[in-house]
């Protein structure tokens, strides 16, 4: 239905459909040109149920959003005026729904790729409606940035996490080439898809990628400033030591996908022993 008929079904005005169409309470509808815009049923119910939310009287936006998505995922039959005794939708809840998403949407396009998902492919899967999706996202390249921007804070965060008790620099660069790996092998798919959108006109998928290999290499980077400081191994250039050792990793992660010649700890030990003559200081080169 075009949005007049939306006005006159649901008896809201066109200029509050827009309203909740730029804040995201209402889903975006089909469009098929620049000023051609189709609705549905799904449009119809939600606007009645904001419409019934508000017969409690005015909500602040980030409120309605919460008992829209919370009447969402009841039965019908519970969705009532707000009362403002009721506790509403805690952040944890929220984030935990996010979190659902973000991680549905990482099997989806790994298996799907991202031109290949729909949206409808995430909600069916996790059992939920297309205007609770909207109230997260605003469209599937922003779930596509979060579920990278996801995949980067697992690499560096469990990196992090199994270093910790470790001092040794050539120990902890090996620890984190096997963090590296395993995330590689368990994301690799969603990563390259990222790169295949390089090709693309937009300049967010260059911009991600920047962002991402920084993250990675930054940690890596000061382990191998301190360790030039501290003489254990020779003057080098951080920066590019660091890309270096973590292109490594990742074309030999590849390399241990094609057959079953290598394993990890072989992998790691080649890397170390081809790299280990060029880092170690001047004075013990020819040793």
């Amino acid at each position: 239905m075009r949005i007049r008929e939306l006005e006159e079904k649901s008896g809201v005005p066109r200029t509050t459909i827009h309203f909740y169409l730029r804040h995201g309470l209402l889903h975006p509808p089909r469009k098929t040109g620049r000023t051609m815009a189709y609705y549905d049923e799904t449009h119809l119910q939600r606007l009645k149920t904001i419409s019934q939310l508000k017969k409690g009287g005015r909500l602040p936006l980030s409120l309605l959003k919460e008992k829209v998505e919370a009447a969402d995922d009841a039965p019908k039959a519970a969705v009532n005026a707000y009362d403002v005794r009721k506790i509403v939708a805690t952040t944890r809840e929220k984030e935990k729904k996010r979190a659902e998403i973000i991680k549905q949407a990482i099997v989806v396009f790994t298996r799907k790729g991202y031109h290949g998902t729909k949206i409808v492919d995430i909600t069916g899967a996790l059992n939920i409606s297309t205007g609770t999706f909207y109230l997260y996202f605003r469209n599937k390249r922003d779930l596509f940035i979060e579920v990278i921007d996801n995949v980067f804070r697992n690499i560096v965060g469990e990196a992090a996490v199994a270093i910790k008790d470790e001092t040794d620099f050539f120990r902890r660069l090996r620890i984190r080439g096997r963090v590296f790996y395993e995330n590689y092998t368990r994301y690799n798919e969603v990563l390259n898809q990222l790169r295949a959108e390089m090709a693309g006109d937009d300049h967010w998928p260059e911009e991600k990628i920047k962002k991402i290999y920084h993250g990675l290499t930054e940690p890596v980077r000061r382990e191998i400033e301190r360790a030039v400081k501290e003489g254990i191994i020779r003057p080098v250039d951080p920066d590019l030591a660091a890309y270096a050792l973590t292109g490594l990793i990742e074309i030999m992660s590849l390399r241990i996908s094609l057959d079953q010649k290598y394993n990890l700890d072989k992998i790691i030990d080649f890397i170390a022993d081809l790299t280990l003559n060029g880092l170690l200081p001047m004075s013990r080169q020819s040793s």
